[in-house]
């Protein structure tokens, strides 16, 4: 085997899942699939003849229920007037368009970052499905963002699995900024304190480059 085919083995070259960029968009199609598959399940279930109105998990703590937000987060914003939702829409679309973007630009070595990344679009894409799938701008519509699990007990809305990959993201977004990332506060591990110190020498070189130039 060729040296070249050694270091793109070692690195996971462009032709394997973990060196590519591929395996964010399956994990992307996995999620949104599940989204999707959990609000159909509940929908269908909780609107037959005969369903009950909920399902309790955990008595007083976690229960399944039927809701459908015409709004954002907590409902907000039901009532306001179209041009606010599609706004909103058309926001998140550019929002989530961005972030797939990004995921695309950066280091694929940042695997935390990417990976939240995904989480996020997965779970912005999902919820965005349904605003438009039920066109929640009309003031008429009985529906909009499926959402199942109730979580009110913990202070938290009736909520969808897109709602929790979101939270995911977000929290593996903070993750990998502190700890897990080449740009990270506080790098742990070999490997991120590696990339931290090799984007330091980056930093270093071309701030070294730019005095160059100044002064030459």
């Amino acid at each position: 085997m060729s040296k070249t085919a050694l270091k793109t083995e070692k690195d996971g070259g462009r032709y394997s899942m973990k060196g590519s960029r591929l395996w964010g968009v399956w994990l992307f199609l996995i999620l949104v699939f599940i989204d999707m598959a959990t609000k159909f399940v509940a929908d269908a279930y909780f609107s037959a003849e005969g369903a009950p109105t909920e399902i309790v998990l955990i008595p007083g703590w976690l229960k399944l229920r039927i809701t459908y937000n015409r709004g954002i987060s907590y409902g907000l914003g039901a009532g306001s007037p179209t041009w606010v939702k599609i706004a909103v829409i058309v926001a998140t679309a550019v929002m989530m368009t961005a972030l797939a973007v990004l995921y695309f630009k950066i280091d694929r070595r940042r695997s935390w970052l990417k990976t939240a990344l995904v989480f996020v679009v997965s779970g912005g894409v999902g919820n965005l499905i349904d605003r438009v799938y039920y066109r929640v701008w009309e003031t008429n519509g009985a529906y909009g963002v499926r959402d199942m699990v109730d979580l009110s007990r913990f202070g938290f809305a009736v909520c969808n699995f897109a709602d929790f990959f979101i939270c995911t993201g977000a929290v593996m977004l903070v993750l990998s900024l502190l700890f897990f990332d080449k740009d990270a506060l506080f790098p742990v591990g070999k490997k991120y304190k590696a990339l931290a110190k090799e984007a330091e020498e980056e930093a270093e070189k071309k701030k070294a480059e730019k005095e160059s130039k100044k002064n030459g």
